[in-house]
């Protein structure tokens, strides 16, 4: 059903999300990008050749990271998408303070908050 594509920390969340996803019934498959540059082009087209929707997660800002990089991938590509989604920090200054867990958990980016994301996407 979806590729959720992570970099960073964020991945055992993410794995973890893609565990509670199962249990609802929706399919997905997890890429470890360990880099963004070079960026692996073919496991992106791969994915979202393979997938109807394509999710980035990262612990960054949603603007110049993981979901830019591949955004423009599939941009440039001419790739068609059912879905596409950057789940990270949007663009917006925080006057939230606390652990990581904390904070992951408040900005939706705990494995609670990126699988309640990508069930949203995909209901819709």
């Amino acid at each position: 059903d979806a590729t959720l594509i992570s970099t960073g920390g964020i991945l055992p969340a993410t794995l973890e999300a893609a565990k509670i996803l199962g249990r609802r019934g929706i399919e997905t498959r997890v890429l470890s990008m360990h880099t963004l540059k070079p960026l692996d082009v073919d496991s992106v087209l791969d994915a979202a050749q393979k997938t109807r929707a394509v999710f980035t997660v990262e612990e960054h800002s949603v603007i110049g990271g993981l979901g830019s990089a591949v955004a423009e991938t599939l941009a440039e590509a001419g790739t068609m998408l059912h879905h596409f989604k950057r789940i990270g920090l949007q663009d917006s200054f925080s006057s939230v303070v606390g652990t990581q867990e904390y904070l992951r958990q408040h900005y939706g980016l705990d494995a609670a908050g990126i699988a309640a994301t990508v069930h949203s996407v995909l209901s819709k």
